[in-house]
């Protein structure tokens, strides 16, 4: 059976995050945890498992995810199972797109937290 898209996964590892990986497991998702060391490869190139490790590098101090080539009913189902599924909360999500395909990890992450910095503004 085909795979249904790729989700890179950065800081998701150790016992309360294998019930997620078994949610992608369940829904053919391929899942491709991302090391400090390939922190410098496009998130295209990573969602191809695609890129020649480097110097490692800090690792990020919260959990990612990136969802890679999922339509967006899949998507809304992959949420709506994570939302369920009372897992450790992972504020950090993302899809890879036109705009975002050749950035490295840490364009995306520091991006990340601008819109949550954005959103929790609004909030207040």
């Amino acid at each position: 059976m085909k795979n249904a898209g790729t989700v890179l996964m950065y800081n998701c590892s150790g016992e309360q995050f294998s019930k997620l990986k078994q949610i992608f497991a369940m829904l053919r998702l391929r899942m491709r945890v991302v090391e400090p060391d390939r922190y410098h490869i496009p998130l295209e190139e990573l969602s191809r498992g695609k890129g020649e490790p480097g110097e490692a590098a800090e690792p990020l101090p919260e959990a990612m995810l990136v969802f890679c080539g999922l339509g967006q009913a899949l998507l809304n189902q992959v949420l709506e199972v994570i939302r369920v599924a009372n897992l450790p909360p992972i504020p950090l999500k993302a899809v890879l797109t036109e705009t975002n395909r050749e950035w490295d990890t840490r364009q995306l992450y520091a991006e990340l937290c601008r819109e949550r910095e954005a959103v929790a503004g609004q909030q207040e």
